[in-house]
């Protein structure tokens, strides 16, 4: 049993997305689980362009990173639960994230293999109101689409997933309570794939 942690940051260093990813991933482990990150800043990702040549072979025609580097990786039986990770631009996710979900409609249309994983957000703002809610929905309903099982971070916090504060004054690492929510999501999602799933 795994669960990916989807990194939507363009950024190959230095990313404050990664770093709240893998506080949420640190409690995912708790659970026994697997964990796996993929960066997509490693990678690049054609946006759709709504072909259909999915809907007859259940792959996607595009030859790129996603179909030769990723399709695999996502479509892999033994990977239960994900958390998907952005900052905020202009109010939603990364281009890199959108290119992404937008190509995983693949896996909708081979008959819904990602049904009923299970799925949290994160979401990374330069303010601590800077968006981080609009983005997480933004999320939250492209994986809705899928027939996803969508959590909250834990209790006491329980929103809409891990919120953070890149532009904290002491750097991302003293945002407590951006950390707190990434940790409860992660908990969460390892909790309930593993109830879900074992």
């Amino acid at each position: 049993m795994k669960v990916l942690g989807i990194c939507g940051s363009p950024k190959q260093e230095g990313s404050t997305t990664l770093f709240g990813l893998k506080k949420a991933l640190e409690k995912v482990s708790e659970h026994g689980i697997d964990t796996e990150i993929i960066e997509l800043g490693k990678f690049k990702i054609a946006g759709c362009d709504a072909c259909g040549d999915c809907k007859k072979t259940g792959y996607c025609s595009i030859n790129d990173d996603f179909s030769s580097k990723l399709f695999n990786i996502l479509d892999d039986p033994e990977v239960k639960g994900f958390v998907f990770a952005s900052p905020v631009y202009f109010g939603g996710m990364t281009s890199q994230m959108k290119a992404l979900l937008d190509r995983c409609v693949v896996f909708r249309r081979r008959g819904f293999n990602w049904e009923n994983k299970v799925a949290g957000v994160l979401t990374i703002g330069n303010s601590r109101n800077g968006g981080q809610e609009l983005a997480a929905m933004n999320l939250i309903a492209s994986l809705m689409i899928h027939g996803m099982v969508i959590v909250p971070d834990s209790s006491p916090s329980s929103h809409f997933g891990g919120i953070l504060h890149a532009g904290h004054p002491g750097g991302v690492e003293c945002d407590d309570m951006g950390i707190q929510t990434s940790q409860n999501l992660g908990f969460k999602v390892g909790e309930i794939t593993k109830k879900l799933h074992s």
